[in-house]
Order: C-alpha cells, then sequence, then structure tokens
C-alpha cells in the first residue's frame, strides 16, 4: 500500500498545482473558456416527434436513462448525451468540468443537432446543467431552443455534499480514495446510497458504472467535476430561479438522502411555471428505480404542454 501511495504521491501534487479558474456565472458563462466537443449520444424514436434531450447524474451515463425508452420512444424523439467527462464522451485534461461548461457544450450538441422546442431532462447534476442553461437562455447567451424543462432530483440549491462526495472532494484523500478502491465497489456504493429499496439495483447498472470507471482519464473527469461540483457564486445565481418561465416539471423521490425534498419545494415555490410530483418509496435515481411512474408523469407533462 505505501508504494503505491509513493508512486501516486508526485501526480497527487502536480494535480493540486495545477492554475484553477474561478467557478463563477462571470468567469464561465460571461468569459467562456470551454471547448466545443463531440459527445456521445443514443436516439431512440421519430425525429419528427417532440425531442426530449436526457442529461445525467454525476457519475451515470446515457445508459441511465434506458428503462424510459419502451414507454417514451413511440410518442417522442428521444436524445440520451454522454455529459463531458462521462460515459464514452471525452474526457479532456483541462479544467473545465462545472455545470457552467457543461451548459455551453449542450448548447453547441444542441446547435449542431438543431433540435428545436426541446424539452430537456436533467435529473441531479444534469438538473444543475439544465437551469443554468435556461438562465443562459434567459439572458440572450443561446439561440431560444430550449421550449420546457423536467428536472429530478435537481441539483438546485447550495448544500452540504453527500459523504462519499465530501470525501472525494478532499485533495489528497480523494485522490487516493478513487484510484485504490475498486470500480465496482465505487460503483456498488454510489447506487445503494442512490437507490431507497437496494433490492431493485439493476446489476448491469452496477457493472456498466464500473466499466466506464477504468476508462482513461474518467476518475480525473470525476475529481475534476466533484471540485467543481457547487459553483463559488451559487447563492447568486440560485436567486435567479424566479427568472425561469419556462413550464417545468419537479420529480422526486421522497426518501432521496442527496437532495432532500426540501430543495423540491424550494425549488417548485422559485419557478413561476413548475409542477412539482413526488414519489413514495424513491430514491435518488427514480428513473432506473420506478421507470414506469416517471415516464408516466413525463407523458403527462408532455401531453398538457403541447
Amino acid at each position: 500500500m505505501l508504494k503505491i501511495i509513493f508512486k501516486l504521491l508526485p501526480l497527487i501534487l502536480l494535480f493540486g498545482c495545477v492554475e484553477k479558474v474561478p467557478v463563477t456565472w462571470t468567469q464561465r458563462v460571461l468569459h467562456k473558456q470551454v471547448q466545443g466537443l463531440s459527445l456521445r449520444y443514443d436516439e431512440y424514436g421519430s425525429k419528427s416527434n417532440p425531442t426530449l434531450l436526457f442529461l445525467h447524474g454525476f457519475g451515470e451515463n446515457r445508459h441511465t436513462w434506458r428503462f424510459l425508452v419502451p414507454y417514451l420512444a413511440t410518442k417522442y424523439h428521444l436524445v440520451m448525451v454522454d455529459l463531458k467527462g462521462f460515459g464514452e464522451s471525452p474526457k479532456t485534461k483541462d479544467e473545465f468540468y462545472s455545470v457552467y461548461d457543461q451548459a455551453y457544450i449542450i448548447d453547441e450538441f444542441i446547435r449542431k443537432k438543431n433540435l428545436k422546442d426541446v424539452t430537456v431532462v436533467g435529473r441531479s447534476f444534469g438538473g444543475g446543467v439544465a437551469l443554468v442553461l435556461a438562465l443562459i437562455q434567459h439572458d440572450g447567451l443561446m439561440d431560444k431552443r430550449v421550449k420546457q424543462m423536467v428536472l429530478i432530483n435537481s441539483m438546485s440549491y447550495k448544500q452540504t455534499l453527500p459523504s462519499m462526495l465530501r470525501n472525494l472532494n478532499k485533495p489528497i484523500i480523494g485522490y487516493l480514495g478513487i484510484h485504490l478502491l475498486s470500480n465496482h465497489y465505487m460503483a456498488e456504493e454510489a447506487y445503494r446510497y442512490a437507490f431507497y429499496n437496494n433490492k431493485l439495483i439493476p446489476k448491469e447498472s452496477i457493472d456498466v458504472a464500473a466499466i466506464y470507471l477504468g476508462f482513461p482519464r474518467a476518475k480525473y473527469a470525476y475529481l475534476k467535476t466533484v471540485n467543481q461540483l457547487v459553483p463559488e457564486d451559487i447563492e447568486v445565481v440560485q436567486k435567479r430561479f424566479n427568472e425561469i418561465e419556462l413550464p417545468t416539471l419537479l420529480l422526486w423521490g421522497k426518501e432521496d438522502v442527496a437532495i432532500g425534498i426540501n430543495k423540491a419545494y424550494r425549488l417548485h415555490r422559485a419557478l413561476p411555471h413548475s409542477k412539482l410530483r413526488l414519489f413514495s418509496r424513491a430514491g435518488h435515481m427514480p428513473q432506473e428505480e420506478i421507470p414506469q411512474k416517471v415516464s408516466e408523469e413525463i407523458i403527462k407533462f408532455m401531453e398538457e404542454n403541447r
């Protein structure tokens, strides 16, 4: 163990010496620095149908949405992307992994794909990206292509990070932990934390998450994202949620221990055109734990806002 630590120590020191760009609206949005990327994605359904663009949570990938496909693909055009640093999308060795950076990359993706009247479905970290995307559109910094949102157990307000992420956020402990623990163990623990009923955890989901953790620079991207998970100016940005005029459906597992339902109620009060649906006996990942119920609510929302 000591030999491994000594081998990793120079990398840890180098990792900590990289010049950091402040994670603020001014530096990351107004002074945009992130470069465009070619994101990996899957498509389902006819392109002539209304488009739903799915943004996954931290540590996930586009496959987390697979259980929704049978319910939604017959009526809608589904586009499920791997965010920068996750799944099979690029993991560039730079400083741009915040929700601000991801929002600009998604904006470019939407333009390149020429998607219009898009319903953005964002979960957890992806929900935070969706909220930033909505604010960027509100400020006229991107074309008006996002029509409405579905936010699932969404990152939104300043809060204490879950214990697993707090440990990853500690420079040396986080670096050692993510490199010394097995990929399968980390994936399984993340799912056990996120689910209310552990008996419903799909073994395939753990296996896929473990595989992607082993990809080149995947752990670099994980750590960079954790370090930038909470913007430095989040208290300023969260006060602007009431400016978002987009129709929004909020879906939340009542037993979520990562982002509690108090945040759901607060976000519902802030967004002027939002509806809130709570799921009993569901945790942080209702799209995998109760996919049929999630799909039913999305279909109702889409029908109401045609």
